[in-house]
């Protein structure tokens, strides 16, 4: 393999065939894509769908199952071994499908994250997927990308990379373009930069050297082995729910046996009694439920543009109480356009929206507006065409436009004057500088910032003259109420160095103008803010924009609680002087947040979840990672966002709009809501199933369900009913709750009273239901019988009460979930070929039943059905 760290970039690049300035032609690209392939790594090993289907198997209640099926073999019951062995085989078929529909939809998710290289190809800038990278490409490095591809570095500008995802080192390195000697090891290669590493400072050009495979992490399989399990906090909490349940009832089991023994009841019926008891109690099919209804919410919310990395993250957006946002894109259009240019104490109107150009031919003879909008022009790295396709930040792009209405093309521009070197834009500073061939440096950025660092400015003559400081900040003032984004624009001539530092910028700069912008707010932020509200979600504004700009945007948007007309407001630099104790009581009703940096960002959050709120913040750059993994929920913009920013983000947003925000709350709360709906349902009737047996045992009563019976049940009614809580509808009211607390158990006091009572109902119904018949004339078989119809048909009317824990399921519908209506259906076809056919009849020992045994199956249903409607009344009528 070539060490190229040991070439210089000259050759580098004649080895590649490719030129620094034009890179590769697509016929050269073409051809090394035959031979070296797409820029993709090898997918991690996983598990075999044998190893997967038979890891269904290993369970604790699996076991007992198998246990109890071997145990009946022995002694003579076939056909009721038989039919264990069939549930336990048709138990691991539905877990399997279960898991492989879960990792179908991460395996969508994944592929809608792609990493964008910037390159230059035949002489053209353009943004491919990382994945179309070859040898040779001629790569564009920015802070807050993810390398691409294994790269030789041919130009740098204080560029540092954190290679921690490779050698562990914490600490970003720099980056030069130099010759290293051949003993120089992987952490020390200052002119490589290595696949999956992030960029966090400064910018580059490079030329890729390795894709694939054959890049440094793609020869380090462990690295990549990370394939997201389905595991959840609250999946392990259930599992672990069910292990102690199993326990309890296995120990209820063997006191059963003793007890049935001593009162010399048939050893083999109170064996398989005792064995049904404890596989009836159990809600084996519980966590996989919990798994597929999580994941059909995750791509539930892919359809909402909310791309959710972790399952986890689902659970915990229905918790989310305080969401810190970002403004720019998040609560506005970010479709920037200048409406003005304020230059040597002259206001100029733009007309136009949009980046809309051609058709304009505006002229001044102002000089001091002409080198503003030549600044803005050269101090840029967007790029936009006559088609109004744009490259880069929607705030560049719009100075290009408004250089080129007045018939400023950046593109001779930068021509005519090259940049030599540039300062790029980082949040702790505020601005951009670049030095250009004329040995003139261009500066744009924060008029607060700036307007410091300038002694002089430019008059319509283009004199330079003194700065008056006082008129120029009275001018951003009062466009900063009217909700209107400023920019300043500086010039220092005469630098003679090749190179420029921040401390060049802090002092003799020519003030040359102020470009004035208009970033209309979303309309459907302001509806997302204001249902947000009404779910008792806290919604703060955090931005980098200046304070009087920033406050406007979130009274037009009704950012503040309702009680107060204006939004209160914070600076940065007020902020950073509150001390970590002092932090909360200051901030807690503070709606907005301006020039605050990263860290600042960062203390925020820490400060609301000290008093127990569940934060959800925003981000898209780089210096945004550290809040967003401290963040409960971090969230990246999809469109602008970096790739730090999504690396460190469990959501990310594939159109940057809060809106979607507001979406995927709602959505992990309806989420959650089906969850606790489908445990309300399931535990009741495996309860009661167990129940039935035990209290048949302990009264030396005829057991009026046996133990295949109690397996169909759990095995249909999972598949049938169970599921079909997956796609219930998002309760209409569900944004008009408080945030539930993290803390809260999955049930509350009233959904454990009402699992307590309908377990109490259904068994003392299913006692009922056996002896009615009985005294009707039915044998035993006909009884249990009566008994398995029974609970199921009460498990389809509970279904339908289950939809909400306090309207009726009259109110509800039954309409309203056609899955629910499909599973409803075919659970009562299936149930009377159960009870019909011979197969079955033969198989779980049923019978034909007459029309007065399904009289009491209904009744029971209905009764069931009303009990728990007067119950749910009663509630209403006390709330």
């Amino acid at each position: 393999m070539t060490q190229w760290f040991q070439l210089s970039d000259t050759e580098v690049v004649n080895e590649l065939k490719s030129s620094p300035n034009g890179g590769l032609t697509w016929q050269d690209v073409e051809s090394r894509r035959n031979v070296y392939g797409y820029n993709i790594l090898k997918p991690p090993k996983k598990k075999s769908a044998w190893v997967r289907f038979f890891l269904q198997i290993h369970q604790p209640l699996i076991y007992v199952l198998i246990l109890s099926a071997t145990l009946a073999m022995f002694l003579g019951e076939y056909i009721d071994s038989l039919v264990i062995y069939g549930v336990v085989l048709g138990n691991a078929i539905m877990g399997f499908w279960q898991e492989n529909a879960a990792l179908k939809g991460l395996a969508k998710l994944s592929q809608n994250i792609k990493t964008t290289a910037h390159i230059i190809r035949d002489y053209q800038n353009m943004a491919v997927d990382s994945s179309e990278l070859v040898p040779g490409d001629i790569v564009l490095l920015h802070s807050g990308e993810k390398v691409p591809a294994d790269i030789r570095l041919l130009q740098s500008t204080n560029l540092q990379v954190d290679e921690s995802p490779l050698t562990g080192e914490s600490v970003p390195v720099q980056k030069e373009n130099m010759i290293l000697p051949k003993q120089t090891v992987l952490a020390d290669r200052k002119n490589m930069l290595f696949s999956s590493t992030l960029i966090t400072y400064g910018c580059g050009k490079g030329i890729v050297v390795e894709t694939g495979t054959q890049t440094q992490i793609g020869q380090i399989s462990d690295l990549i082995n990370n394939a997201d399990e389905l595991k959840t906090p609250l999946t392990e909490k259930i599992e672990k729910f069910s292990q102690k349940l199993l326990w309890l009832i296995v120990a209820f089991s063997v006191l059963a046996f003793v007890v049935g023994v001593y009162k010399r009841l048939p050893v083999v019926e109170t064996l398989m009694s005792s064995i049904a008891m404890a596989v009836a109690a159990i809600p084996e099919g519980l966590p996989a439920a919990v798994t597929i209804i999580l994941a059909i919410g995750v791509n539930r919310m892919l359809k909402n543009n909310a791309i959710v990395k972790k399952l986890p993250a689902v659970e915990t957006l229905g918790s989310t109480s305080i969401i810190c946002t970002d403004k720019t894109g998040t609560l506005t259009e970010n479709k920037m356009s200048v409406q003005k240019i304020y230059s040597a104490g002259q206001e100029v109107q733009i007309t136009g929206n949009g980046y809309k150009f051609s058709g304009y031919d505006l002229k001044t003879d102002n000089q001091a507006l002409i080198k503003c909008l030549i600044t803005g022009a050269l101090c840029n790295t967007a790029s936009v065409d006559e088609q109004e396709r744009i490259e880069g930040d929607p705030t560049e792009v719009a100075l290009l436009v408004s250089a080129l209405k007045y018939q400023y093309d950046y593109r001779k521009l930068k021509e005519q004057n090259p940049t030599v070197f540039e300062i790029p834009f980082e949040s702790q500073y505020q601005y951009m500088a670049c030095l250009h061939q004329d040995k003139c440096i261009y500066i744009k950025g924060a008029t607060d910032v700036l307007l410091p660092f300038c002694q002089k400015e430019m008059d319509e003559n283009g004199n330079i003259v003194s700065l008056d400081r006082r008129r120029i900040l009275k001018v951003m003032e009062d466009y900063g109420k009217q909700g209107l984004r400023v920019l300043c624009f500086a010039i220092k001539p005469n630098h003679f160095s090749d190179k420029i530092t921040h401390h060049d910028i802090e002092d003799g700069l020519i003030f040359v103008g102020l470009q004035v912008m208009i970033d209309p707010p979303r309309a459907e932020a302001i509806k997302a803010i204001k249902t947000c509200h009404q779910a008792g979600i806290k919604v703060k504004m955090i931005t980098g924009d200046h304070l009087l700009t920033a406050k406007a945007i979130a009274k037009q948007m009704n950012l503040q609680d309702a009680e107060r007309a204006e939004p209160n407001a914070m600076n940065g630099s007020e902020l950073s002087s509150i001390s970590d104790d002092e932090l909360f009581d200051k901030v807690k009703d503070i709606d907005v947040f301006a020039r605050v940096s990263p860290q600042d960002k960062l203390r925020l959050v820490k400060a609301f979840q000290s008093h127990h709120y569940i934060v959800a913040m925003t981000g898209d750059g780089i210096n945004d990672a550290p809040a967003l993994k401290q963040a409960d929920i971090g969230v990246a913009m999809g469109i602008n966002g970096t790739d730090v920013a999504k690396e460190s983000a469990d959501i990310v947003l594939m159109d940057d709009n809060f809106a979607t925000i507001e979406k995927a709350v709602e959505e992990g709360r309806g989420v959650f809501d089906n969850l606790v709906k489908f445990i309300l349902w399931t535990l009741p009737i495996s309860f009661a199933e167990a129940l039935l047996v035990m209290v048949a045992i302990f009264f030396n009563l005829t057991v009026p369900i046996s133990p295949v019976q109690i397996l169909w049940i759990n095995m249909v009614t999972t598949i049938l009913l169970g599921t079909m809580f997956s796609f219930e509808p998002i309760d209409r009211s569900i944004m008009k709750q408080k945030p539930r607390k993290s803390s809260k158990s999955i049930l509350s006091k009233g959904i454990s009273y009402r699992i307590i009572s309908v377990m109490t109902l259904m068994t003392l119904l299913g006692f009922v239901a056996f002896y009615v018949s009985q005294s009707f004339g039915a044998d035993i078989l006909q009884a249990r019988t009566v008994v398995v119809n029974s609970i199921v048909f009460m498990g389809i009317t509970f279904m339908f009460s289950c939809r909400s824990f306090t309207l009726s399921a009259f109110t509800t519908g039954f309409r309203g979930n056609k899955y629910m209506l499909l599973g409803a259906v075919s659970m009562i076809l299936l149930q009377i070929l159960f009870t019909t056919t011979f197969v079955f009849q033969k198989a779980f020992k049923t019978v034909d039943l007459s029309a007065c045994e399904w009289g009491i199956i209904l009744i029971c249903s209905l009764i069931l059905l009303s009990m728990i409607e007067v119950e749910k009344f009663v509630i209403r009528r006390k709330k």
